[in-house]
């Protein structure tokens, strides 16, 4: 027989396995979201320079994941920057 102390524990379990189920959910569709440095070069017709710039400048912010050495950026910012730039052209 289950104690109410062990109903408590499988419901308090059971909330955040839920909660790391949706979490990984919004982390994969948002993987997407993001676009490497080279499809960035494409999409602004740029240079590695002048990517390297608009990072310093902080007009485009990247974003590394722990522990790696590439890039990302967020593709409504790379897609913002190129409308603001080449407007009418998408």
């Amino acid at each position: 027989m289950y104690t109410d102390i062990m109903l408590q524990k499988i419901d308090e379990l059971t909330r955040k396995v839920n909660i790391l189920l949706e979490w990984i959910k919004h982390i994969s569709n948002s993987q997407s979201e993001w676009v490497d440095k080279e499809e960035t070069l494409r999409i602004l017709r740029c240079s590695e320079r002048t990517l390297q710039t608009l990072r310093d400048k902080g007009i485009l912010i990247p974003s590394k994941p722990f522990g790696g050495s590439k890039f990302f950026y967020l593709r409504k910012d790379v897609m913002s920057l190129f409308e603001k730039n080449f407007p009418g052209k998408i």
